[in-house]
C-alpha cells in the first residue's frame, strides 16, 4: 500500500539549531561515503535534483506552508529545499514571508551561524525598514 503524500504545511517550519547543524554535516559525511564506495563498486549515479524554483531566495513563502507562527519569523529556520538537505545553509523568513537563504558556515571565520553579532546581523538585514536613514541622506 502507498504511503500518503507528504504536504508541506508550517509543521515543516523548523528552528534551526546546533542539532540541525550536526544532522547536515552528518548527511555530508554519509554522502561522501557513498561517492567513495558508488566509484569502487562502480554503482550507478543517482540523479541530481535541482533547487525548488519556489524556494529560491527573495521569493516569498508558497501559500501551502500556510502563515508561519509568529515567533519563527526572523529566526533561523531549516532549509525547506530538499536540494539543500546536504548543504550547510538556512533561511530566514521576514514579515512579508519573504525567504532569505544563509550559510552556515562561519562568517569571517569566526562567526558561526548561532554567533550573537551574526544573528543581530541577520535581523538587521531582513527587516524591511520604511525610510533607512542612508536613504534620507541621498
Amino acid at each position: 500500500m502507498a504511503g500518503l503524500p507528504h504536504i508541506p504545511g508550517p509543521e515543516n517550519l523548523r528552528p534551526f539549531t546546533p542539532a540541525s547543524l550536526a544532522a547536515i554535516e552528518q548527511r555530508i559525511a554519509e554522502a561522501e561515503a557513498l561517492k567513495v564506495k558508488r566509484q569502487q563498486v562502480e554503482l550507478p549515479e543517482e540523479e541530481e535534483i535541482k533547487p525548488r524554483s519556489d524556494l529560491e531566495a527573495g521569493k516569498n513563502l508558497p501559500l501551502i506552508y500556510g502563515d508561519p507562527p509568529l515567533e519563527l519569523i526572523g529566526t533561523p529556520l531549516e532549509d525547506l529545499d530538499p536540494f539543500y538537505k546536504d548543504k550547510k545553509t538556512f533561511i530566514v523568513l521576514n514579515k512579508g514571508k519573504s525567504i532569505f537563504r544563509f550559510s552556515a558556515t562561519p562568517a569571517l571565520y569566526l562567526l558561526g551561524p548561532f554567533h550573537p553579532i551574526r544573528r543581530g546581523a541577520i535581523k538587521v538585514l531582513i527587516h524591511s525598514y520604511p525610510c533607512p536613514p542612508w536613504c534620507c541622506s541621498i
